[in-house]
């Protein structure tokens, strides 16, 4: 599978592909960016045993997940040492 991840760079891209290495069947995850300001990520992704669209989901779905307990804590840490966050 291949596609091209519009709007993104390689924050995002290098958190996909790390996510995605995690899961067994991947054979390979990785995104080339021709240029960094004129182009888009170019991900691929190659499983074994298991459909690559399916496999691309879950990996967004852990993704999310992630970032969505690390806001939880984070807010926790601000909440709990008394910091303003509209500074």
């Amino acid at each position: 599978m291949v596609a091209e991840i519009r709007g993104e760079g390689h924050s995002f891209c290098n958190l996909l592909r790390k996510t995605l290495l995690e899961e067994e069947s991947v054979e390979f995850a990785g995104y080339n960016i021709d240029h960094p300001l004129l182009a888009s990520p170019v991900f691929t992704l190659r499983t074994k045993r298991r459909q690559a669209n399916v496999v691309l989901r879950e990996g967004l779905d852990r993704m999310l997940a992630r970032t969505d307990e690390f806001r939880k804590r984070f807010e926790q840490a601000v909440s709990d040492h008394g910091i303003d966050q509209s500074a």
